[in-house]
């Protein structure tokens, strides 16, 4: 198909600002509406267009923070609440949260906004907003900053996104959400020091609902965390009855005083014994860049030397599990149970 040199300038400027694009005029429209037929473009939300090959190379929390960027540019005025604030504040979280390709905006209801399946309304008054502003790099990547609204300092920008602050976002996201969904935000928030405790806790005090959910996960939350899956795999822990876990304790060789690990989770048993269990994500033995150059071989290898030296470190039992185990939860279970793991006596309802 010839190319269309509207089409072909709104789209390359949408990749390198890391957006979509949309038509701005009926010759354009009518161009796009025949690429889209055949294939050559996608249709992600309403007005909102990307080159198909293009969208096949980037992930599904990148597609949802395209879709974003793209309505604040067609909405400046709009705000993203919950799941979309979340996003674009590259919250730690479960993709499956974006099935259906959900966009949140804030409302107080009164305004006359047109129906759309994939847009949902978060109810709410006089919301704190903050504004991601981006900017193009000198070498031609996109970075991004949180201000405030009001905050008119910043040099030259590509764009911008109105979202609800850290602290709303968190309240909305665990009002919202399954305990096991919402805590990987909580700690990634707390991690990269987007908010406080007693930010989340003054929103609480506002609201006229039950904030039974989020001040759960305000409780479990820890910002030593590592990363999103180790979070998530926390949460079933505890959804399971077990005490939480410390986290990220470091052992140091007692034949090697230069050589020290640190392990994801840590329970200490009341008879004396150290359990550790390890979150294992299948990047280690396929991604090069986890496996550091090594084959899979001596990947499994020098995780049986670490083993070995937790051991030697006062460990006595070294568990294992993985994304399939914690998604089905009750061989992860009967792991902890048989290595003695201690219960709270709480067990959370999920599911």
């Amino acid at each position: 198909m010839n190319t269309h040199k509207d089409i072909e300038r709104l789209s390359s400027q949408a990749e390198r600002h890391r957006r979509c694009f949309f038509p701005e005029s009926n010759a354009a429209r009518k161009a796009v509406y025949v690429r889209l037929r055949h294939g050559e473009l996608v249709r992600p939300h309403r007005n909102v267009y990307a080159r198909a090959d293009y969208w096949s190379t980037i992930d599904i929390a990148e597609r949802s923070r395209h879709v974003i960027r793209t309505l604040a540019e067609q909405f400046p005025h709009r705000i993203f609440a919950g799941l979309s604030a979340a996003t674009i504040l590259h919250l730690e979280h479960g993709w499956h949260l974006h099935a259906g390709d959900p966009v949140f905006i804030a409302s107080n209801g009164s305004e006359k906004l047109p129906s759309y399946r994939k847009l949902h309304r978060v109810y709410m008054r006089d919301p704190e907003v903050r504004e991601v502003r981006y900017r193009q790099r000198g070498d031609g990547t996109v970075g991004a900053h949180l201000a405030c609204v009001d905050d008119d300092t910043e040099p030259e920008t590509i764009g911008s996104v109105r979202i609800t602050s850290p602290a709303r976002t968190l309240v909305d996201c665990g009002l919202r959400y399954e305990f096991a969904d919402a805590l990987p935000m909580f700690d990634s928030a707390l991690r990269r020091g987007l908010v406080r405790t007693e930010d989340v806790l003054a929103i609480c005090d506002r609201m006229r609902v039950d904030c039974g959910p989020v001040m759960r996960a305000l409780h479990y939350a820890d910002p030593a965390s590592e990363n999103g899956g180790e979070s998530w795999c926390r949460a079933v822990v505890i959804e399971g009855g077990f005490v939480a876990p410390e986290l990220q304790r470091e052992f140091v060789d007692p034949e090697d005083d230069a050589s020290c690990s640190r392990v994801d989770f840590l329970w200490r048993l009341p008879g004396g014994g150290i359990v550790v269990l390890e979150y294992d994500g299948m990047r280690k033995y396929v991604d090069p860049a986890m496996a550091k150059g090594r084959d899979i071989r001596q990947v499994v290898l020098d995780e049986r030397a670490r083993e070995e030296m937790l051991r030697r470190a006062g460990v006595t039992a070294v568990l294992r599990t993985d994304h399939d185990e914690v998604r089905r939860r009750h061989p992860l279970y009967r792991k902890l149970e048989e290595a003695g793991v201690p219960k709270s006596g709480v067990k959370l309802l999920y599911g």
